[in-house]
């Protein structure tokens, strides 16, 4: 009983990065700037770093099933909501024609991007998908970021998301799951910790989905990509406008930032 209650002072005075309850009360920006500032999800030498699923044998199928798609359906424009450290980005502009634009809520991840990465097809926005306004693109790539959201967060970008033609969903799953869409805080745990999973196409989202590819991950999970082709608008995704890239804008201190 003692070193029950002793652990549970523990946990209020010294959180562990990844236990929820701490950014409740935090905006989305500042729960994901806090996240990479404080490397919460790991280290791999760079200043930013989207974790091992961005990674391994299960990115590498990922980015060739995404690629294929890309090839097949003569896709020209993408947005990549959530980019992360671009390194699934990366490999998708190298292996296809497209014009990539990487969104993110983190201003200080676009901004080192875009003095790193940015070319003639390749540029970053520093946006909320929940309520900011997003480029236009025959695709968006929405690649395990579901599952660091609410619910009500994810049916938000779902229904703002219903004017893109073609959307590509992936998102981790346990083999055996015990719940589907386990409500949660925003923040860098994922639904599968708790025995469930982002499924888009059970309630309260309820969405047509076409599985696309589904790798397994480790000998309890496996990930999942589906798309959500939105009917009258997938019609007419041709004549959708490419957002290129703009001009670097000039650097600016943030003083918030440190790692």
């Amino acid at each position: 009983m003692i070193r029950r209650l002793l652990g549970g002072v523990r946990r209020r005075l010294w959180p562990s990065p990844m236990d929820h309850r701490q950014y409740e009360k935090m905006s989305v920006q500042d729960t994901f700037r806090k996240i990479y500032r404080n490397q919460v999800w790991g280290k791999n030498g760079e200043q930013f770093y989207s974790g091992p699923g961005s990674y391994g044998p299960a990115s590498d199928l990922y980015c060739a099933a995404v690629t294929k798609f890309i090839q097949e359906n003569g896709i020209r424009s993408v947005v990549d909501c959530g980019c992360g450290d671009f390194s699934i980005g990366r490999r998708l502009v190298e292996a296809t024609d497209v014009h990539y634009v990487g969104v993110d809520v983190v201003p200080e991840l676009i901004q080192h991007h875009r003095q790193k990465f940015q070319n003639e097809r390749v540029s970053f926005k520093c946006a909320n998908i929940i309520t900011d306004e997003l480029p236009v693109a025959e695709l968006y790539l929405v690649r395990q970021v579901f599952q660091h959201l609410t619910n009500d967060e994810i049916a938000k970008v779902l229904e703002r998301m219903s004017c893109v033609p073609k959307v590509l969903i992936t998102e981790d799953f346990p083999l055996q799951p015990t719940s589907f869409n386990h409500d949660m805080t925003h923040g860098p745990e994922v639904r599968s910790d708790f025995g469930s999973g982002v499924y888009v196409d059970q309630p309260p989202f309820s969405l047509q989905v076409k599985e696309i590819a589904r790798f397994q991950l480790s000998d309890t999970c496996f990930l999942r990509t589906v798309l959500v082709e939105n009917a009258g608008v997938a019609n007419r995704g041709s004549d959708l406008a490419v957002d290129l890239p703009k001009p670097i804008e000039p650097e600016t201190r943030l003083t918030e930032f440190r790692t």
